[in-house]
């Protein structure tokens, strides 16, 4: 027959005192049940986390290199927007987004850069800009300039994955410009500062 264990609280000046079983009010088929269901929706938690793609890695592992650097990417603050916010859209919206970059040195000629975004637009246009000089400001695309090479666009989630190989180390800041119109044109519609991060300097040689 089921039993339900007794707990006690050991106290050298009372000595044993014995507590209420607070399961008591479940019956035995209905706890063994329910832990049965919560063994499973673990289990079944721990395989999803296991079976979920791992970008950051899958690049760099073919040549058997690991990289220097991870750098988190976030929204510019509201006063470094050059052009503001996008019309139609909340301060909340814009720095929804987040992301990251993992800088591998390859070789003494080749750097590859692996961009993870998170919390974009759906289906929005960006395109990666790599920030040469702050004072006075310079930048360039980042990569080769054109669609499908220094832009990138969101699935429906607002995710996006980028890979982009440099032969040489990138410069100071990176920046996101979101296109509001889809557009890849130096436009009105054009908004800096989706997402922004700190370049490390160059490691020495």
């Amino acid at each position: 027959m089921w039993r339900y264990p007794e707990f006690q609280i050991v106290s050298k000046r009372k000595g044993v005192k014995k507590m209420a079983n607070p399961f008591k009010k479940f019956n035995g088929p209905l706890l063994f049940a329910t832990m049965v269901f919560t063994w499973f929706s673990f289990s079944a938690a721990l395989v999803a986390v296991a079976s979920e793609p791992h970008h950051m890695s899958a690049a760099y592992d073919k040549e058997g290199v690991t990289p220097a650097f991870i750098i988190p990417l976030f929204p510019q603050k509201e006063r470094d927007l050059k052009n503001g916010l996008p019309p139609g859209m909340t301060a909340y919206s814009f720095w929804a987004a987040r992301g990251s970059v993992a800088i591998t040195m390859v070789s003494a000629d080749k750097v590859r850069l692996e961009f993870s975004f998170s919390g974009l637009i759906p289906y929005g246009v960006y395109t990666l800009w790599n920030v040469l000089e702050t004072e006075p400001f310079k930048d360039e695309p980042l990569g080769e300039f054109g669609a499908g090479r220094h832009s990138v666009v969101a699935d429906g989630s607002g995710t996006a994955y980028k890979v982009v190989e440099l032969n040489k180390w990138p410069g100071k800041e990176f920046l996101l410009d979101y296109h509001a119109d889809g557009r890849l044109s130096q436009s009105k519609g054009v908004y800096p500062g989706a997402l922004w991060g700190e370049f490390p300097p160059e490691p020495k040689k």
